[in-house]
């Protein structure tokens, strides 16, 4: 056994004190009973006699003996087994449309899928490896290539909150491609990169108006990358905001000037990640978002070897709670 702060039980030599003064006490007592000739009395209160004394000094020495120790912080080591899990890339493919300005989703389904993943990475779990960014509407663009810095990816989340430039159409294929794009450009880097240990999280409202979905995603089967989508938005949908004109909300109107319903497409974003051997995942109202992500990584642990360690286990609650029991029969019986 060791102890945390061995410094404190030095107040063990306090004890020799206390037993001498409950000596003198007992003494003092059992001096005024021969005066008063009570020795030879019939003792019928069990709150008097020699044991009652002992007793007492025998708790409140164990009492203080035990919180002094527990001060201490005494501690056993035992070894223990740590599995050590494999690294994982992870490419976010977000979806940054006029649609996900929809206000379904409070403040509304990008602010609310931005503020999740800012979260996420921020208490990122320990078998992710290295981040990218890609942000998809019409076209898409590779806002980060794969890095351990987490402050990159939160700088270019922050940078698509003031991005205001207006984003017409999406068109998911063009964000899967610049996704493999990635995995191309790492893969030039370090040949020893297999594909299969980067995942893509494709985070979007479904909808899907480009023509190149299908090769793209055929092409990452091909590659052996796994899409795990996360649908974002509510079956009933909502008007797309474009800003304001004298306090009143201006939405997105078509061609015949019909206010635009931003909807919800399960069927594409399950398509896409049953298709990679992904899964797909919901979020009605945004607070799932984070647990999704969770979900997919612990799919995705594998243990790659195990960790022999040593740890302290701390003993001071089972001291402190002799301590105060032994204390607190020293108080009922005093």
């Amino acid at each position: 056994m060791s102890f945390g702060a061995p410094k404190v039980l030095y107040l063990l030599f306090l004890l020799p004190f206390f037993f001498i003064l409950f000596s003198s006490i007992f003494r003092y007592i059992e001096k005024v009973r021969s005066q008063f000739h009570y020795r030879g009395a019939k003792r019928l209160n069990r709150f008097s006699g020699r044991f009652h004394y002992v007793r007492l000094a025998l708790c409140f020495l164990l009492g203080f003996a035990s919180l002094i120790v527990a001060l201490a912080d005494p501690q056993v080591e035992r070894v223990v087994k740590e599995p050590v899990y494999k690294k994982i890339d992870v490419v976010l493919l977000l979806d940054n449309s006029f649609s996900m300005r929809a206000k379904d989703i409070a403040p509304s389904r990008m602010e609310r899928a931005r503020e999740e993943v800012k979260n996420f990475i921020i208490h990122r779990s320990e078998n992710i490896g290295r981040f990218g960014l890609v942000s998809f509407a019409g076209s898409s663009v590779i806002l980060s290539y794969l890095t351990t810095d987490p402050s990159n990816i939160l700088f270019y989340l922050d940078y698509l909150e003031t991005d205001t430039r207006p984003s017409f159409g999406t068109n998911i294929g063009a964000g899967v491609k610049s996704g493999l794009q990635v995995v191309q450009k790492e893969m030039e880097i370090d040949p020893t990169l297999r594909p299969q240990d980067l995942i893509f999280i494709l985070i979007s409202d479904g909808e899907d108006h480009g023509k190149e979905l299908r090769d793209v995603v055929l092409q990452a089967v091909q590659t052996r990358i796994k899409i795990y989508s996360i649908g974002f938005g509510t079956r009933m949908g909502a008007y797309i905001p474009i800003g304001e004109d004298k306090g009143r909300t201006v939405f997105l109107l078509d061609e015949e000037g019909r206010k635009i319903l931003a909807t919800f497409d399960e069927a594409t974003l399950r398509w896409t990640a049953e298709v990679t051997r992904g899964q797909f995942y919901r979020s009605h109202t945004g607070r799932e978002l984070y647990e999704n992500l969770n979900k997919i990584l612990w799919s995705e642990r594998r243990v790659t070897s195990v960790n022999t360690v040593t740890k302290n286990t701390s003993l001071h609650y089972w001291f402190l709670v002799t301590g105060f029991a032994a204390l607190a029969l020293f108080y009922v019986q005093y």
